[in-house]
């Protein structure tokens, strides 16, 4: 729990300190799949915050992370939510991604995670309406969770997908509000910013942006994205260019 507490804080010493407190726990042999779980959680966040310097080798230990844990017990919730994670966010495999989530939710209803990262899917698909519905159920699941940034930002990329601007940054607000290091968070709060016309806020929110990730471009964002074959993804990008992310 400690280590899950750290990664979420999203500050680079603390996050790699996460590591340190999981990689042990799982070379003891304890068969358990939560522990091998959220260290492919962990790979998944190092490279959507722009901090891996190898993001094909984390993709690979991400999933191998997910193989072992669905090993030890194939039917674990959190095991099938965070295989989605990992084929949705990093292997870009839509199919498969809403097929673990669909048994991760089969296993447990009540998965407030797993109903988040389906909707995280369905927005990345352009299907905002089936983005919202899921993603504010996750948001109802679990109103006092503990990484409820983490919920608040997915759930505005959902908002955004629906074309609901407003609740959209709304959300990204409320998550940035509790935690600032948070990289998706700013990319939704920039494109929300920019499509109420709010350009001056949004170059402001891509110059934090680029301080925490100095790294990113928008064909390195392309690239990186699920979402840049659809609708979603085209739109931010285009913002992106003109809020003032390098191309």
């Amino acid at each position: 729990m400690g280590a899950v507490s750290l990664m979420h804080r999203l500050s680079l010493p603390d996050f790699e300190e996460a590591h340190l407190l999981l990689q042990p726990l799982i070379d003891r042999g304890v068969r358990h799949p939560l522990p091998v779980a959220w260290l492919g959680t962990w790979h998944v966040l190092r490279v959507s915050q722009g901090w891996s310097e190898d993001p094909q080798r984390d993709t690979y230990l991400a999933s191998e992370c997910t193989k072992r844990a669905l090993d030890m017990d194939p039917d674990n919730s959190l095991a099938l939510a965070v295989n989605g994670f990992v084929h949705i966010n990093l292997l870009k495999k839509f199919d498969l991604a809403e097929n673990s989530y669909e048994r991760a939710l089969a296993a447990n209803p009540s998965n407030a995670f797993a109903w988040l990262l389906k909707g995280t899917l369905h927005a990345f698909k352009s299907k905002g309406e089936q983005a919202v519905e899921h993603t504010e159920r996750a948001l109802a699941l679990s109103p006092l969770d503990p990484h409820r940034y983490f919920y608040d930002s997915l759930a505005a990329t959902a908002a955004a997908a629906a074309g609901k601007y407003e609740r959209a940054l709304e959300l990204a607000q409320r998550s940035f509000k509790a935690n600032r290091k948070h990289t998706s968070t700013l990319r939704v709060m920039t494109v929300a910013q920019w499509l109420l016309g709010q350009h001056d806020d949004a170059h402001k929110t891509v110059q934090e942006l680029l301080r925490l990730q100095p790294t990113m471009t928008v064909s390195g964002w392309l690239k990186g994205s699920p979402a840049a074959s659809y609708e979603i993804g085209r739109q931010a990008a285009e913002v992106f260019r003109r809020a003032g992310v390098p191309e």
